[in-house]
């Protein structure tokens, strides 16, 4: 009886630790009935179901995966998107082809197809234009790339990833006042480490030394939280930005 009475203790804190929970987020409330009547099972499933998807675990798990079966066959998606496009020759399809051109490092490709894309009303389509805008610029073609980032702006698409791609762009071409407004602006609002690691690479070759250490730092601070399995591709945008 004592061995057991611990266990019915943890039970029911986290049975009610879950009822909370439930409570405290707007869940149905027949979650409420569950965790209640069926102890374990309900509890777990609820965990399963509700709590592990919104903590980022299985999207982890999700992207490593992916990285491993790119590192295993690299050419898969590609293969893939390029079976796709020849059967249904749709936008999204050659969209999604050149997206896979891109990770294969084939620009030109890439610009071909997303130049095809922006015909008739996909004219002016956000995805396209900045995809566009983004292979002009490893292609070093960045007039045009400022371009089509103009047209985005006409239609108020002015995010992060808009500006990095400004920001490269205006660098290339000595606008550096413009790149180190974009930048900045960039740099705190994309998710991966690419556009900080530019920021600081801008900031040291203009001579502002203090600024980039500063932002050396945080960056430092950011790369010490990416996960294990993805630090050896994060480290890349650190050997970058000290370059």
């Amino acid at each position: 009886m004592y061995r057991i009475m611990p266990i019915l203790i943890l039970s029911l804190i986290i049975q009610v630790t879950l009822i909370i929970h439930v409570i405290r987020t707007g869940r149905p409330t027949w979650w409420i009935f569950l965790i209640l009547f069926a102890p374990g099972i309900g509890s777990t499933i609820y965990v399963l179901l509700e709590i592990l998807p919104n903590t980022g675990i299985f999207s982890t798990v999700r992207k490593a995966e992916q990285k491993v079966i790119k590192a295993l066959d690299p050419t898969r998606e590609l293969r893939a998107a390029q079976e796709a496009f020849d059967l249904t020759p749709t936008v999204g399809n050659r969209l999604r082809l050149a997206h896979a051109s891109v990770e294969m490092g084939d620009f030109a490709n890439a610009e071909m197809l997303y130049r095809d894309c922006l015909e008739g009303q996909f004219v002016d389509d956000p995805t396209a234009l900045l995809g566009h805008a983004c292979t002009l610029v490893e292609l070093g073609r960045h007039k045009e790339a400022i371009e089509r980032i103009n047209q985005l702006r006409v239609f108020g698409r002015e995010g992060p990833a808009e500006a990095l791609v400004f920001a490269r762009a205006a660098e290339a071409l000595g606008q550096n006042e413009d790149a180190e407004e974009a930048y900045a602006f960039a740099a705190p609002r994309i998710p991966t480490l690419e556009a900080q690691a530019r920021y600081i690479r801008f900031l040291r070759l203009v001579g502002k030394d203090v600024d980039a250490t500063r932002e050396l730092q945080e960056f430092d601070v950011r790369l010490s939280r990416v996960p294990r399995h993805f630090q050896a591709d994060a480290r890349k945008w650190r050997t970058l930005a000290i370059a």
